[in-house]
């Protein structure tokens, strides 16, 4: 489903870093360290889903404002497009349908995991060749790949947790009877 740009920009304001890093990268000054330390505790409060998606919103920005320097990061601007089209519409379904999004969100969770790793693998080029062209996009780009690290982390223990899960659902013996209010009644 695409979203407008009215949707899409309501979305970055309730994100709020990639508003903060457009600031950032028009500014001459490297993050502060308060600044620094923000943009961390920001995006390490994210659920995993909306941690991705604001990394594809912030390297969507720093995609904008390179490509006046550097037009061959096409490739980085399309895949953040992809995750922002994806990602965004389950936000939708997030507002709209809450129960919906609480049952199907353990099922998305390994769709999740390959998304930011293959984003991660993306940021983390990104981030060493911007290291020698420009340290200041280097530094936002070392905590956008920290936080999906972390993030990459929290979603594989969660998709373990879940396969435990379901290896000890199957493990319970099954419970013969028939339910009737409240009282298990056996079949004769």
């Amino acid at each position: 489903m695409a979203q407008s740009e009215k949707q899409i920009a309501l979305l970055k304001n309730t994100l709020q870093m990639p508003l903060i890093v457009r600031d950032l990268l028009i500014t001459d000054q490297n993050p502060s360290a308060s600044a620094h330390y923000a943009l961390h505790e920001m995006m390490g409060n994210f659920q995993p889903d909306n941690a991705l998606l604001c990394a594809a919103f912030v390297m969507e920005e720093i995609s904008k404002f390179e490509s006046i320097i550097s037009p061959d990061l096409t490739f980085l601007h399309m895949e953040c497009t992809r995750i922002i089209e994806r990602y965004s519409a389950r936000n939708d379904l997030v507002e709209e349908n809450p129960e919906l999004w609480a049952e199907t969100q353990s099922e998305m969770m390994p769709m999740i995991f390959e998304d930011i790793e293959e984003f991660l693998e993306l940021t983390s080029l990104c981030q060493l060749s911007f290291e020698i062209t420009n340290p200041k996009t280097a530094i936002i780009l070392d905590i956008i790949t920290t936080q999906l690290q972390s993030h990459l982390m929290i979603v594989d223990e969660v998709i373990a947790l879940q396969e435990i899960l379901k290896d000890n659902i199957k493990n319970i013996p099954a419970v013969t009877g028939y339910m009737a209010d409240n009282v298990v009644m056996f079949p004769g």
